[in-house]
Formats: structure tokens, C-alpha cells, sequence
């Protein structure tokens, strides 16, 4: 089991994450359990993506190959986020919802799963590790620690799109962007070799501009939609 101390800081930065896009609709109770199930969905989603890569690199003769790093990303990318989007799709399927909903309870998914699937990443613990370390400055440890948090962020963001676009429209596109971002997220984390700098891989520094521009388009429009029109639907 994870130390508290990285379970700790890894669910902090889920939540101050989440509460931005999420802020009208903390009090209800299917955002939770939209969080909830990002949370328990993790491994199903991990595994069927693995699953999903095993199969269509057998058949497709794409391991070991070139393009093998791209193939596996496009198709966990895809698996993942289908499933990471499915609870939330249900939710504001089956009762009436508008777009900041929307965008609430699936950020709430992907900030829970973004969460999980950090925690199962060993990076972070082993980095958190080095805090007091004489090999390394607590600058330098905590300048990694906080770049391996953004992969949350762009969990938050690209479930977050998508079920907004469920209700309000564009639900093709949304996927898209969500599966082309965590496509990228995913190719840059595990298979591009960058520098390292002040302790931390710069892939870590793309990987952070793409949660943060997704991220804040999504706040802008939430900000735009809550500023412009009547109270969401089923409440405030």
C-alpha cells in the first residue's frame, strides 16, 4: 500500500483540482459517486487497456515494431478513457443534467482514477522518498513531486469534456481531443527520453502544459456558461 504521505498529497491535488470545475455541484450526491466509481474503475480500465493493446499488437503484428509505442497509446488511450467516461455517461443520461454538470461529474471520475492510477505508478512514491535526501535538494524533490501530479489534471479534464459534451453537444470531438490528449500524456510519461532538470524529466513540463491548456479552457467555459444563463438544471 502507498505511503499516507503520497496517498495524501496525490488525493489533495485530485481534489483542489476537481473543486474549480465542480463547485455548484459538491453537494450532490452523484458527484461523488461518479468519483467514487473513477476510483474503482481504475484497475478495470488499466487491465482492459492492456488487454485491448495485447490482442491488437498480436494481430496487427505490431510488437516490436516502430510504430509499436504509438499503437499501444492509441489504443490504452482510447480504452481507458471509454471506460473512465462511462459511469458519469450513465448519470447524466439518466436524469436531467446541462453542460457544467456534466463537466462536474466527469471530472469527478477522472479525478478520482487520475488519483488511483498515480498511486499505482511507483514514481511518485519513490520521489517522495528523496525528500531530505543528501543526493538531492528539497527543491529539486519537490519541483518532481509536483510535476508527477499533472497526469491527474488532464484526467480531471478530458473525462471532464467529455461528458460535458454528452449534454451540450460535440460528443465526437470531445472524445477525440480526451483520447488525442491521453495519447500524448501517455507517449510523453513512458516512452520519450527527455532531459532531466532539477531532478524531474522536462517530458513532465509537456505533460503539465497540456493538462493546464486543456484544464483551463474547460474553467473558462464553465465560468462562461455559469456567469451567462440560468441555474443547472435539478439545482444550483
Amino acid at each position: 500500500m502507498p505511503d499516507p504521505i503520497v496517498i495524501a498529497i496525490a488525493a489533495g491535488f485530485g481534489l483542489i483540482g476537481l473543486l474549480p470545475l465542480a463547485r455548484r455541484a459538491l453537494t450532490r450526491p452523484a458527484l461523488w459517486v461518479c468519483l467514487l466509481a473513477g476510483v474503482g474503475i481504475t484497475w478495470v480500465a488499466q487491465e482492459g487497456a492492456q488487454w485491448a493493446w495485447d490482442w491488437v499488437g498480436v494481430i496487427g503484428g505490431l510488437y516490436k515494431g516502430p510504430a509499436e509505442p504509438f499503437a499501444k497509446w492509441l489504443v490504452i488511450a482510447a480504452v481507458g478513457e471509454l471506460v473512465k467516461a462511462t459511469v458519469p455517461l450513465i448519470v447524466v443520461m439518466s436524469a436531467p443534467a446541462n453542460a457544467v454538470t456534466g463537466l462536474a461529474y466527469g471530472a469527478a471520475a477522472g479525478a478520482g482514477y487520475g488519483v488511483v492510477a498515480t498511486l499505482l505508478d511507483s514514481r511518485l512514491a519513490d520521489t517522495v522518498r528523496l525528500m531530505g535526501s543528501a543526493i538531492t535538494s528539497p527543491l529539486s524533490t519537490g519541483f518532481a513531486i509536483f510535476l508527477y501530479l499533472f497526469p491527474i489534471l488532464a484526467h480531471i479534464a478530458t473525462t471532464g469534456a467529455v461528458v460535458r459534451a454528452a449534454v451540450r453537444g460535440g460528443f465526437g470531438s470531445a472524445l477525440l481531443l480526451a483520447w488525442v490528449v491521453q495519447f500524448l500524456v501517455g507517449l510523453v510519461e513512458f516512452e520519450v527520453e527527455f532531459p532531466v532538470i532539477m531532478g524531474a524529466p522536462t517530458g513532465r513540463l509537456v505533460v503539465a502544459i497540456i493538462a493546464l491548456t486543456v484544464y483551463g479552457y474547460l474553467w473558462r467555459a464553465r465560468v462562461r456558461a455559469e456567469s451567462g444563463s440560468a441555474p443547472s438544471v435539478g439545482g444550483p
